[in-house]
């Protein structure tokens, strides 16, 4: 093989133009000075400390103790093990912080992508509602609104009295209301006879411990929340979680469809 093909494969494996020509100065020789080096593979001297130092990081070459120093070449099959390992563990190194790079993007990207590819928002979906004030306030606006059902769906219907007059306004313009409730709990017989007067219907579902509340109107808005204890911890105290509104027809869907089974399995 020729000397330029020789530097031109080095340089294949990764050396710079002047670590191929040091490294082949050293396979020609043993024990060799910078100096020495510098002169055989026609360096400039104040460049040849670093391309040997380089060379050494490699796990090509190595120094000796030793005034003044001298640098010796590893057999070649030994050093470039060496070098692959070396590169091995950098490109580790740069595909992990490329992965991380692009999981970043990633996350960036992607609401993006599914939001044009899908033409839908997330915020069509589901809109998060900042507390359950807000919740309530917009309950009583769909409520005010409905024209032709209401379905609610809770445990105590702790908040009746803020909606009562709504309610029966709406009975009153021929909307059909049904409520599933807990009607055996000592707190609720005034207001299960309240919405039995305003010809409202009320059911107790089998599943008291149902974990969402809510309110459905026109099989076309619902409002709810997830009211549960944390996973693991099912006899631990429930939390409320953040109440959110939709009117996407596939949310609703999947929420009148809970009801209908749950009403259809209540006791009258």
């Amino acid at each position: 093989m020729s000397l330029e093909t020789t530097l031109q494969k080095l340089r294949q494996i990764g050396l710079t133009e002047y670590e191929a020509q040091a490294y082949f100065a050293l396979v020609q020789g043993s024990q060799m000075s910078a100096e020495e080096v510098a002169a055989k593979a026609d360096i400039p001297l104040p460049r040849v400390y670093g391309v040997l130092d380089s060379l050494r990081g490699l796990g090509l070459i190595v120094i000796l103790k030793g005034r003044p120093k001298k640098f010796e070449i590893l057999s070649p099959k030994e050093g470039f093990q060496h070098l692959l390992g070396v590169r091995k563990r950098s490109a580790e190194d740069s595909l992990q912080q490329l992965q991380q790079v692009c999981n970043e993007v990633e996350q960036v990207l992607s609401p993006v992508f599914w939001r044009e590819h899908l033409r839908i928002r997330p915020e069509d979906l589901l809109e998060a509602l900042e507390s359950l004030a807000a919740a309530e306030t917009r309950t009583k606006g769909i409520i005010r609104d409905a024209r032709r059902g209401l379905d609610i769906f809770t445990d105590i219907f702790s908040w009746f009295n803020e909606v009562e007059s709504d309610l029966a306004e709406a009975a009153k313009r021929g909307v059909k209301i049904r409520v599933l409730m807990n009607k055996e709990h000592p707190s609720t017989k005034t207001t299960v006879q309240k919405l039995q007067a305003s010809k409202i219907a009320v059911r107790q579902p089998p599943d008291l411990r149902f974990p969402v509340r809510g309110t459905l109107a026109d099989g076309s808005k619902v409002i709810f929340l997830i009211w549960a204890a944390p996973e693991g911890n099912q006899a631990g105290p429930k939390y409320v979680y953040r109440p959110s509104f939709s009117a996407n027809e596939g949310i609703v869907a999947i929420f009148q469809h809970s009801f209908e089974f749950r009403w259809q399995q209540a006791k009258p």
